[in-house]
């Protein structure tokens, strides 16, 4: 199973490895063709998936462990939030891994879900969604959706209707 993540990381995603300098107390990203960069001068995508990699690579991703995940998607090119998706179904489809993940893009719902009915089957019960609800300003109750990502983005609708107030004009 290891073998099987670390692939996936190492000459999939990332198409390289992060590992702690100890020497320059710094971490480095090499990549498959040798390539090296300080890991801080790097675009916050790839930060996130290192992060990721190091956590599990020096074996801190089992089943007790829960990743709270505030829009990982943010500064991901469109292909990378699936691959980002499809890390985190594979995390926990074999290492019992927790995520809570919070998201506000389509992208990144609609790929957790389909590639966990794949990974996981359709009836599986371990992946929800939810949903804020406000019940006065500021303060909100969250929704269990089970399975189904259609209140999501029936929220997510909220902003088109405030793009339309300022739409075009009808002169």
């Amino acid at each position: 199973k290891k073998s099987k993540i670390s692939k996936i990381l190492k000459d999939e995603i990332i198409e390289g490895e992060t590992k702690y300098d100890s020497k320059n107390d710094n971490f480095i990203y090499k990549r498959n063709d040798n390539f090296s960069l300080d890991l801080l001068s790097c675009a916050t995508g790839l930060k996130s998936f290192s992060v990721l990699q190091m956590l599990f690579n020096n074996g801190f991703l089992d089943n007790k462990t829960l990743l709270i995940l505030d829009e990982p998607e943010v500064h991901l090119h469109p292909e990378w939030i699936v691959q980002y998706a499809r890390l985190v179904v594979l995390l926990h489809k074999e290492y019992k891994v927790n995520f809570l993940i919070g998201s506000h893009n389509p992208d990144m719902v609609m790929a957790i879900k389909y590639i966990a009915e794949k990974e996981l089957g359709k009836n599986n019960n371990s992946v929800n969604f939810y949903v804020a609800k406000e019940f006065e300003k500021y303060s909100f109750d969250y929704e269990n959706s089970y399975n189904s990502i259609e209140p999501i983005f029936s929220s997510f609708n909220t902003s088109l209707d405030k793009i339309n107030e300022y739409g075009p004009s009808k002169d």
